[in-house]
């Protein structure tokens, strides 16, 4: 009896609170917004169904694609327009309206991608796979027999050729068990001394904070390319760190260490974040706990060829994540160390803190990369949402995927883990890739936010203030405007501040004045917009 009492109190107490949240801050969707936000179309996957949404920045639709398998992990907007996919089997490429120009099945093929994909200037694409050893083929390899399980989960990169529109080539290779070092066992071609080969990485480090290291070494989540410097950037999670590795050279030179732009064939060129990996240092050297979403920032851009990280650890307590810039040095096309140790010593920018009242804490997975701005975005996967913030620490936007397994409840923060989603990608709106695409605006995804539609109330004020002219001098005491208007009110000022004209509810295209010729300012208002501008009357 007293179960049923609790439970018809706890439906009345849900009876009285959702009005209430209705009236507030939308839990889906669009949940805040500032008109300092950087302009652009933010691109997301839900992790449990087969979208892809790439909406504005009121939150309102802009496209949708609709897949058949789910994501597997993310996906890219191409610079001609068409939407790169790794679903959990297919990786497909389709066109602005959804249509399939391009699809490939990994399994069937012997492939397990997992979380990343890259595509590359050429149109070819890179994957991250598992690459699966046995417990004997590590411990021939060095590995100590105490720290392997029966299998161990490595990983490779394949550089993907698409041909026609189902079938691929392998062009080009490289392997993590071609890199390691022991010094475990003497017997083994890979034994050495590991403080001497930071370029190489020691297949016996073991992280007691690490879960699953026995079974699954390296964990790589992301992967990127730089294509002036022809180099890749993966992100190691369960050795936490990033490492930069030659794309120049061939796959024999890739599983060597001799070859390439950098004469270290697949050798490790850069390494940051847990230098205790190559013996250097202690725990306070290390800098990354268990990140993801390590890239570099997009050439053009204010922080251009800096590296992002999202670095779910924060600062090794686990009580925080962080988002970060780093930025290594380069010398005659060689990073550069100090102590022994490759630079930079610290980060040049951290930023840890909340939004929307929630310490960012997220466990796994995440991401972030920055603007042209110099802004940062900041994706939470448990929660589904992206941000933008600025270096301060300003939050200027807030989206949470409103869509989940069915479940369209705006209110409803008991299915978080179903609004998930891997990463959010932010594209400026004069990314090549909208080049003649339809980017109208298509209504928002869920069925109400009261924020979406505030949003787009001020963002038409706004264009229709941009847009707007005044015919200037105004002659014959007849001030034109380039359009019919509408506006609560207007004020005229003479150049000492004073008020010498005001009407309200203004409405019309011409405004016939009496006053003296001279310098005026007028001020027009409309839905808490102000435009201020310099008017001379002849």
């Amino acid at each position: 009896m007293r179960k049923k009492n609790l439970s018809t109190i706890f439906k009345l107490a849900l009876f009285f609170f959702i009005p209430l949240v209705y009236s507030q801050t939308p839990t889906i969707g669009l949940r805040y917004y500032d008109n300092a936000v950087s302009d652009g179309y933010t691109l997301f996957t839900p992790e449990v169904n087969q979208k892809v949404y790439l909406v504005n920045n009121c939150g309102e639709k802009i496209n949708e694609w609709t897949f058949t398998e789910l994501p597997g992990a993310t996906c890219y907007l191409l610079e001609n327009g068409t939407l790169l996919r790794a679903g959990k089997d297919l990786l497909e490429i389709r066109d602005w309206d959804n249509n399939v120009l391009w699809n490939y099945e990994m399994t069937l093929n012997g492939y397990n991608q997992h979380h990343d994909i890259e595509p590359l200037p050429n149109g070819n694409i890179l994957c991250v796979l598992t690459d699966s050893y046995s417990s004997a083929e590590m411990i021939a390899s060095g590995k100590d027999p105490l720290t392997v399980g029966l299998t161990m989960k490595l990983d490779k990169i394949i550089e993907l050729k698409p041909i026609g529109t189902n079938d691929a080539e392998v062009v080009w290779e490289w392997k993590f068990m071609d890199h390691f070092i022991q010094d475990f066992d003497n017997t083994k071609l890979n034994y050495g001394n590991i403080i001497d080969h930071p370029e190489l990485i020691d297949i016996n480090y073991v992280d007691a904070d690490v879960p699953n290291q026995s079974t699954d070494y390296t964990h790589v989540n992301a992967i990127d390319y730089h294509a002036t410097l022809d180099q890749i950037m993966i992100s190691a999670r369960h050795l936490n760190e990033i490492y930069i590795i030659d794309h120049s050279t061939t796959t024999i030179e890739a599983s060597g260490h001799t070859g390439g732009n950098s004469n270290l064939g697949g050798d490790i060129l850069w390494r940051w974040g847990n230098p205790r990996v190559y013996k250097q240092g202690d725990i306070t050297d290390q800098k990354l706990f268990l990140q993801h979403d390590s890239k570099w920032v997009e050439s053009g851009y204010l922080d251009e060829g800096k590296i992002t990280v999202f670095n779910n650890g924060g600062d090794g307590t686990n009580t925080f994540s962080s988002v970060h810039l780093i930025v290594p040095e380069i010398i005659n096309n060689t990073y550069t160390k100090e102590t022994s140790k490759f630079k930079p010593i610290n980060f040049e920018w951290s930023w840890n803190g909340s939004i929307m009242g929630n310490t960012v804490k997220e466990v796994k997975k995440s991401g972030c990369h920055s603007l042209p701005n110099g802004n940062v975005i900041i994706c939470e996967t448990s929660l589904g949402q992206i941000s933008e913030i600025t270096k301060t620490g300003d939050v200027l936007w807030t989206y949470r995927n409103p869509t989940g397994q069915n479940i369209s409840n705006q209110f409803d923060d008991l299915i978080l883990y179903f609004n998930s989603i891997f990463r959010g990608e932010k594209y400026p709106p004069n990314y090549i890739g909208f080049t003649g695409k339809d980017v109208t605006p298509k209504g928002i995804i869920e069925n109400e936010n009261s924020i979406s539609n505030n949003c787009n109330i001020l963002s038409t004020i706004e264009t229709a203030f941009e847009t707007l002219k005044i015919t200037n001098p105004v002659r014959h005491g007849i001030l034109k405007f380039n359009k019919k208007v509408t506006f609560e009110s207007i004020v005229i000022m003479d150049i000492n501040g004073k008020q010498v004209y005001k009407t309200t509810h203004f409405s019309d295209d011409a405004l016939n004045l009496n006053l003296k010729p001279g310098f005026y300012f007028i001020k027009l208002a409309k839905s808490g917009y102000f435009k201020t501008e310099k008017i001379i009357f002849n």
